[in-house]
């Protein structure tokens, strides 16, 4: 007796690859969320008159070191992030951050000051349970896999 086998790799590849983008889009979601949280705390530093000629209304800088602290809200509501593949043979997936404006990635750097840091922070625990997201969904998605009915 014979085994009959029915397995189209290529069918097979593209559910894989559909659910790793699923996986990044999870993954990039809970990214944007960090971002905009981390971009939400309180300044702990000194006090100042924010407004175009200091009359404007008390404001708590952040200190060097710390994310920035919140004054207008435009870079927080800035912030957008998108998946990408590498390349094409790559199973690797970065996060771009787009649509920031420019003076978020001159205060994470610290150009002209020094760095009030945001970027990395808000990606280490994204970072840290990032394989087992993928893991899991890939397991699933291998577990689920169908392969399309014969012709």
């Amino acid at each position: 007796m014979k085994a009959k086998h029915n397995f189209n790799s290529a069918h097979f590849a593209q559910h894989i690859t559909a659910d790793l983008q699923r996986s990044a889009n999870t993954l990039i979601l809970m990214y944007q969320k960090n971002l905009k949280n981390t971009l939400s705390i309180a300044g702990t530093g000194k006090l100042y008159r924010g407004g175009g000629q200091g009359k404007g209304s008390l404001r708590r800088r952040s200190v060097p070191g710390a994310p920035p602290a919140v004054d207008t809200g435009e870079l927080r509501r800035s912030v957008q992030t998108k998946p990408t593949l590498t390349s094409k043979r790559s199973s690797l997936i970065r996060f771009v951050i787009a649509g920031v404006k420019k003076y978020g990635f001159m205060l994470d750097a610290g150009k002209g000051r020094r760095a009030r840091p945001w970027i990395a922070r808000s990606a280490d625990p994204v970072r840290r349970i990032a394989a087992s997201v993928v893991s899991k969904n890939l397991n699933k998605a291998i577990r689920n896999y169908r392969p399309p009915s014969p012709r």
